[in-house]
C-alpha cells in the first residue's frame, strides 16, 4: 500500500509535473483513499492513484463523476501509456 507522499510521487513522475504542481492541485477521495489530481485548464488532464500503485488517467473531456465511476469500477489505465 502506498503512502500519500507516495501516491503524490508516483503522479508527478507519471504526469511529468513536479511534486509541487501536484500537492497544489490533489486531494484524497475518502474511502479508497486515492488520490485525484486534476489540472482544471481547458485541455488539462486528470489522474486518480490507488494506493496499490494502480491509475486512471482522464482528459478534460471527462467530469470528475464518470473518472471517479470508472475507477471504482475497477478501470485503470496501464503504467506503460505514460512512458
Amino acid at each position: 500500500m502506498l503512502q500519500p507522499e507516495e501516491q503524490i510521487a508516483l503522479a508527478a513522475k507519471l504526469l511529468k509535473v513536479t511534486i509541487e504542481v501536484v500537492q497544489e492541485n490533489c486531494g484524497f477521495i475518502g474511502l479508497n483513499k486515492a488520490l485525484y489530481y486534476c489540472n482544471s485548464v481547458k485541455g488539462g488532464d486528470a489522474l486518480m492513484v490507488g494506493q496499490d500503485g494502480t491509475v486512471l488517467f482522464a482528459d478534460s473531456s471527462v467530469g470528475y463523476n464518470k473518472h471517479l465511476y470508472e475507477f471504482q469500477q475497477g478501470r485503470r489505465t496501464p503504467l506503460e501509456a505514460f512512458a
